[in-house]
C-alpha cells in the first residue's frame, strides 16, 4: 500500500501516561501537547490511532476520539486498520513533533486503499485566557472548518446566527478537498452554517442549528454522505468529547421504497400522507420491491388497501422521513392476520472487504430462528457468521467479510430436533454496499418461506 505524506510531521514523546481532556481543562503545569484523531475514509474499516506503541480505542468513519493530553517532542505516530483477511495493517506511519501547548487534530482521508493522514494544528491559548479572565464577562468559543470529502468540489463557507439568515453571516474561508480555515473565536451561542459553490452566494447546504454554548473549538468536518441527499455532504461537529454530532442540510430530501410481504391479498396500493404533500403506489403484487422514491422530509401516515375491492388493509401506520434518510417500508401480517409496517433505515456507506447484513424476520410460525451464513468450507456447526434467537419481526444485524455464502434458515425446538426453515443456493456478497432481507411466508417455496435479498 503506497504511504502518503500529505504534510511533513517529525516527532516522539515525553510522556508515557495519557490524560483525556473532553472537559478542555488547560491547568497542566508541564510541557504540554493536545491531540485528537478523526476518520473521515470514507469506506475504511475501524482504525486506531498509535502514538509511541500506545494504540488508542477503535475508531470508524465519521467518529473521532476525545481530545487528549499528551507530552512534547518527537513522537512516532501509526495509523492501523484492518486488511481482507481481518489482519491488522499499517495504512500510515510518521514522525510529528508535538510542540507546547499545539492542538493537533489528525484526519485520515481518501479511499481506504490509498488513505492520507492531515495534521490540522491550531491553538487556543487566547481564548482560554479570555475565558479565565474574572475581570472580563467572557464566553467565548473557537470554530474551524475542513474539508474532508473526497471526490466534492470546493466550496465557500459562511457561519451566522441562525435569526440573522444567509444574508448576514460571515464567510470564514474557501475550501478545496483537504484543506482547513484557521480557528476563527466568536461568543458561544447558537449558529447556522452555510455552504455555497465557490464564489457564489446562494447556499447548496444549510445545517440546522449549531448548539455551540461550550468554551471549546468545534470542528466542523465537512465529509462524504451517502443518503439520496444533494450535495453528498453532511457536517459533522467534533468538539474535544469525541462523539461528533451529525448535520444533514435541512433543504435534502429523504428517499423510500416499499416492500409488499403480505401473503392474503394478491395486489394493494400504498398512500402515504403529510401535512405537505402526499404519494401514492398501485398495485404492487405479493414480493414485489419498489423502487427508491423521493419524498420530503416529514410525518407520513401510510394507508394500505387490496387493489381489488378497495377494502382499507391498514391505515394507521406512521412513518417519519428524516432529511437525507433511506427507508424501506416493509409490509407483513401479524399473528391475528392484521396488516402491520417495519421501517428499515440504510447505510449506504460502501465498506472496504465487508458488508453489512439487516434482516428481517417476518415469519410468526417460530419462536425464534437462526441464520446460519455458510462458506464453501463450513457447515452449520462450523459457521463463523450467524444470527442466533431471531424472534418474529426483529432486526438483525451481522458485518460479513466479502465472499460466497449458503444461506440457512434454522428452527432448533426444545428438544434439539433441527428444522430447516429456507436455505438458499450460494449468494455472491462482492458487489460494494451493504444488503438487506427480508425473510416471510411463501407456499409457492419449497419450504413455504422466501428470503428476498436487495441492496
Amino acid at each position: 500500500m503506497k504511504l502518503t505524506t500529505w504534510r511533513n510531521i517529525s516527532l516522539s514523546v515525553l510522556m508515557s501516561t495519557l490524560v483525556a481532556c473532553s472537559s478542555d481543562d488547560n491547568g497542566s503545569t508541564s510541557d504540554s501537547s493536545y491531540i485528537q484523531y478523526y476518520n473521515a475514509s470514507p469506506n475504511s474499516t475501524s482504525t486506531v490511532l498509535v502514538l509511541d506503541d500506545y494504540g488508542y480505542s477503535e475508531v470508524s468513519f465519521s467518529d473521532a476520539l476525545p481530545r487528549y493530553e499528551y507530552g512534547t517532542g518527537l513522537s512516532e505516530l501509526e495509523i492501523t486498520g484492518l486488511d481482507a483477511s481481518g489482519e491488522e495493517l499499517t495504512l500510515y506511519q510518521a514522525s510529528v513533533e508535538l510542540a507546547n501547548t499545539d492542538n493537533h487534530l489528525f484526519m485520515l482521508v481518501g479511499d481506504y486503499s490509498e488513505p492520507e493522514l492531515l495534521d490540522i494544528v491550531y491553538r487556543r491559548s487566547e481564548m482560554d485566557e479570555l475565558n479565565s479572565d474574572e475581570s472580563g464577562d467572557y464566553s467565548k468559543m473557537q470554530v474551524l472548518v475542513a474539508h474532508a470529502a473526497m471526490g466534492e468540489s470546493s466550496f465557500d463557507v459562511y457561519f451566522g446566527k441562525p435569526a440573522e439568515g444567509f444574508s448576514s453571516a460571515t464567510m470564514l474561508a474557501s475550501l478545496s478537498y483537504k484543506s482547513y480555515s484557521n480557528e476563527q473565536m466568536f461568543d458561544t451561542g447558537e449558529y447556522v452554517l452555510y455552504l455555497t459553490e465557490s464564489g457564489k452566494t446562494a447556499p447548496i447546504f444549510t445545517t440546522a442549528t449549531l448548539e455551540l454554548t461550550a468554551n471549546t473549538v468545534y470542528k466542523l468536518i465537512v465529509r462524504n454522505s451517502f443518503g439520496p441527499g444533494v450535495p453528498k455532504l453532511t457536517v459533522d461537529n467534533v468538539d474535544s468529547t469525541g462523539s461528533p454530532e451529525q448535520y444533514s442540510n435541512i433543504d435534502a430530501n429523504a428517499e423510500y421504497r416499499l416492500f409488499n410481504g403480505l401473503t392474503n391479498t394478491d395486489m394493494i396500493n400504498a398512500e402515504l400522507v403529510s401535512h405537505q404533500e402526499s404519494q401514492y403506489l398501485y398495485e404492487l403484487s405479493q414480493n414485489q420491491l419498489t423502487e427508491f422514491k423521493a419524498i420530503g422530509y416529514n410525518d407520513y401516515g401510510v394507508s394500505i388497501s387490496d387493489s381489488a375491492t378497495s377494502d382499507v388493509l391498514a391505515n394507521n401506520l406512521l412513518v417519519t422521513f428524516n432529511q437525507d434518510e433511506s427507508k424501506s417500508i416493509v409490509l407483513y401480517e401479524d399473528e391475528l392476520g392484521e396488516t402491520k409496517g417495519m421501517t428499515i433505515t440504510h447505510d449506504h456507506r460502501p465498506r472496504a472487504f465487508e458488508h453489512q447484513i439487516n434482516l428481517a424476520n417476518l415469519v410468526a410460525d417460530f419462536d425464534e430462528l437462526t441464520i446460519y451464513f455458510v462458506r464453501s468450507s463450513e457447515t452449520i456447526e462450523s459457521a463463523e457468521y450467524k444470527l442466533s434467537g431471531l424472534a418474529f419481526t426483529e432486526l438483525g444485524n451481522i458485518s460479513l467479510p466479502s465472499d460466497d455464502y449458503e444461506i440457512s434458515v434454522v428452527f432448533k425446538d426444545d428438544n434439539d430436533t433441527l428444522t430447516l426453515v429456507y436455505q438458499s443456493d450460494v449468494v455472491p456478497f462482492s458487489q460494494a454496499g451493504n444488503y438487506t432481507m427480508v425473510l416471510n411466508s411463501d407456499d409457492s417455496q419449497p419450504l413455504g418461506y422466501r428470503l428476498t435479498t436487495f441492496q
